[in-house]
């Protein structure tokens, strides 16, 4: 069995110290939220590291923000999970409402050969403390 990172948030784990992802998909989805979730600046040992989508929540719901979020998607994935392949990013509203950013991205693990979707729906309710 392939051992992975520790699960956030971190509790105590049966067989190890933490309680890990076992499944790649599962790590990676993490990895994205942390990407997506985690503001410029915000991880002191690389400034340059996040893409800080909340501060996007109260733009307004236009096609010229959500290019500038897959844009800043595309360079940070690029940047920071560079055995990812991006097949698709889709950036836009969720049908409830206009103060909600929904994300999507499908990506393909090329050397696994396994292709998975990360969703994301966040908005200012919904985003209040540790994510």
């Amino acid at each position: 069995m392939a051992i992975f990172g520790p699960k956030w948030p971190l509790s105590a784990g049966e067989t190890d110290t933490f309680k890990v992802y076992t499944d790649p998909k599962d790590q990676i989805n993490f990895f994205l939220k942390n990407l997506l979730m985690t503001s410029k600046g915000e991880n002191i040992s690389d400034l340059s590291y996040g893409i800080g989508i909340r501060s996007f929540l109260f733009e307004p719901n236009l096609a010229q923000f959500h290019s500038i979020i897959v844009s800043e998607i595309q360079e940070q994935v690029e940047t920071y999970l560079p055995y990812l392949q991006i097949d698709d990013i889709s950036v836009g509203a969720s049908d409830d409402s206009d103060n909600t950013i929904k994300v999507r991205i499908v990506y393909t693990i090329p050397k696994n050969i396994i292709q998975a979707v990360f969703e994301l729906e966040l908005n200012s309710e919904t985003t209040i403390g540790f994510y």
